[in-house]
């Protein structure tokens, strides 16, 4: 039986082949012909031509330049490129030894990468989990969006919640670094700089703090460089306390409720109802114009979450459709008070059953139930997301020494937010992300039968593209073997779990530099044949093909 404990230590493995193989120039490709999004000006750059370099963003040119014999050119004509989804609210280590094990989450973490979200800040849950797959995504030996998270903070009483036993699985909630309990007397400069030791970006200010407390916390947590994030209502602070004690980001438009809805806990904890009076009296939205022009005044930004809300309300019943209706309506409302919106989900597409990431129904909910345009929508789940996190320097937009991590779209989504998720490419660091068999070509990259993954073969192309990694063989080599290792990671197998190797080679002399590219990726050889064969697929040099022990 093949080890799949041993995934990692086979992935990183790969990185560190990928590193030792790297040519001694820079991984260069040009997308040429390509309309750009302009996520801040909400224009379309039509026919650029973008240079990409490592993993940078060098150029981008209306005309196209004379390039250099080394960098692929990859003709982008009546495609469209716009930097890669964010989701500002997600949960990915909630209970690691359950429901957010390690596969499970992988996998989910894949599905995310793969339809184009390449960031995402997860709202809160184990770090020892957490920081493990950061550090694996960051490095890219697992498939995934780059991962930033929080450490979760709340009053004594807020940690009787089942949940922050299981994140704090073997410790004591509220008394780990991760998962803080506070009050007036708590010592702030120390929980933020073991909250900066668990590798979090940002706080979240979950329930039970009050505001005193909050101003305090904030206070604290700029002065140590982290970010402040909250729910929109806390208790015993109101949404209004909280925007002006500093929070930077809340979360949940339906909380927004809280300014005027006084036994708001009893609603949203308890599952309590609200009478005729008080919702009447919550719809009033001339009410809300305060904590409107507070949050304007202090860019505070909301992360709607309006999916969690849509995709939940049969289950929490009578009360399901008015959170509903209220994160709509609220969000409407900043909106038109000119506040920034990000694309927080709080879920997982799997949960209910969407093949999609759920960012695409955040972005759907918010031009169909919020007024905002397609371009709009894109804005929040790319530049208003990487403003949530405090990454905007480097990711969320397209300009010159930024991050390339992009998506490239089919068709023009100015006009239908429908288009956002009809997905051509998706670029991470540079590099071009598997995405599956492709539906066009009349086999599959791999089949298991007889306890056996059956892979066919790959050649040295970039994922989702025909175009060759480069001229010579150790560069088609080394992305084939790539290739194969992204197929066997779709299927929870790394290259120790590889039995056999076929290698075509264009030319049979060229034996011993197939070899220099090929063996980094193993630790222990499996048994291979090679042989000479013209006339391989796209003119390559090599085509690969493997199989492995399931």
């Amino acid at each position: 039986m093949a080890n799949h404990s041993c995934l990692s230590t086979a992935s990183l493995a790969f990185a560190i082949a990928s590193l030792f193989s790297a040519p001694s120039i820079a991984d260069s490709i040009a997308l040429t012909n390509i309309n750009i999004i302009d996520v801040e000006s909400l224009t379309i750059n039509k026919a650029q031509h973008v240079l990409i370099e490592d993993d940078r963003i060098v150029s981008i040119k209306s005309r196209k330049p004379r390039y250099k014999k080394h960098v692929r050119v990859i003709d982008m004509s009546d495609k469209y490129l716009i930097p890669g989804y964010i989701d500002t609210h997600v949960h990915h280590a909630t209970v690691p030894d359950g429901s957010d094990n390690d596969i499970t989450t992988r996998k989910r973490l894949r599905h995310l990468l793969q339809g184009g979200v390449t960031s995402v800040r997860d709202m809160g849950g184990d770090v020892r989990a957490l920081s493990s797959l950061k550090r694996r995504a960051e490095i890219d030996a697992i498939q995934s969006p780059d991962i930033y998270y929080s450490v979760i903070i709340g009053g004594e009483e807020f940690f009787a919640d089942p949940r922050t036993v299981a994140s704090a699985l073997g410790r004591e909630p509220g008394k780990v670094d991760w998962m803080r309990a506070v009050d007036e007397n708590s010592d702030f400069d120390t929980i933020m700089l073991r909250a900066l030791g668990t590798g979090a970006t940002g706080i979240k200010i979950y329930a039970k703090v009050p505001a005193n407390v909050v101003e305090m916390l904030a206070s604290a947590a700029k002065k140590h460089g982290l970010k402040v994030w909250s729910h929109a209502y806390i208790g015993p602070a109101k949404p209004q306390e909280i925007v002006n004690a500093g929070v930077e980001t809340i979360s949940h438009a339906p909380d927004i409720s809280a300014h005027v809805v006084d036994n708001f806990y009893e609603l949203r904890r308890k599952g309590e109802l609200i009478t005729d009076k008080q919702l009447q009296d919550s719809q009033q939205l001339s009410r809300y114009e305060g904590l409107m022009q507070d949050m304007l005044s202090k860019d505070t930004i909301l992360d709607s979450t309006l999916t969690v809300f849509e995709q939940t309300k049969a289950q929490r019943g009578a009360r399901g459709e008015m959170l509903e209706n209220w994160g709509y309506e609220f969000t409407k409302l900043a909106h038109m008070n000119g506040i920034t919106i990000a694309t927080g989900t709080d879920s997982a597409s799997d949960y209910f059953g969407h093949t999609t990431p759920l960012v695409f129904n955040e972005m759907q909910l918010l031009v169909h139930e919020a007024s905002l345009s397609p371009l709009e929508a894109i804005q929040a789940a790319t530049i208003n997301g990487a403003k949530v996190i405090g990454i905007e320097q480097d990711y969320g937009s397209i300009a010159v020494g930024k991050k390339a991590n992009l998506v490239v779209l089919n068709q023009d989504p100015s006009d239908n937010i429908h288009f956002a998720r009809d997905i051509a490419h998706v670029i991470k660091n540079g590099e071009f992300v598997y995405r599956g068999s492709n539906p066009k070509l009349p086999f599959v990259d791999a089949k298991k039968a007889g306890g056996m993954l059956w892979m066919s073969g790959q050649l040295g192309n970039y994922p989702t593209t025909m175009t060759l990694a480069g001229d010579d063989i150790k560069s088609q080599m080394t992305q084939a073997m790539k290739n194969i290792g992204n197929v066997l990671e779709q299927h929870d197998l790394g290259y120790q779990d590889i039995v056999k190797c076929t290698l075509m080679l264009e030319d049979i002399d060229q034996w011993q530099a197939a070899n220099e590219a090929y063996t980094p990726f193993f630790d222990s050889y499996p048994t291979r044949s090679a042989f000479g064969k013209a006339d391989l697929a796209l003119g390559a040099k090599v085509e690969v093909e493997c199989i492995a022990e399931l």
